[in-house]
């Protein structure tokens, strides 16, 4: 039977903002530094509160995970861009 790892999610700072990168493990352990899941070797370091409710998950990351999930990405996402078209086509309650 294969065993998996598992993967966390961690707030990476870059420049002025984040994003959320997916990594191979149970948790962070505080290295320095990890490649994640997209790919990307990145510096890692403690994050806020704030980090977490900011910055965006990394599409890659997700992207890799749905597919080892057995989950086809643009499935997943099929729709999305429609539904938030038609969301801002729809006037909004709230306006008199």
């Amino acid at each position: 039977m294969l065993m998996r790892v598992g993967h966390y999610w961690l707030p990476v700072a870059v420049g002025e903002g984040g994003v959320r990168h997916a990594f191979r493990g149970r948790r962070w352990e505080g290295e320095s530094a990890a490649e994640a899941v997209c790919g990307e070797p990145l510096a890692l370091a403690k994050p806020s509160e704030m980090d977490w409710i900011t910055f965006r998950s990394c599409h890659g990351c997700r992207c890799v995970l749905l597919v080892e999930a057995g989950m086809r990405p643009e499935e997943v996402y099929a729709g999305r861009s429609s539904a938030r078209a038609a969301a801002q086509a729809t006037p909004s309650l709230r306006q008199p």
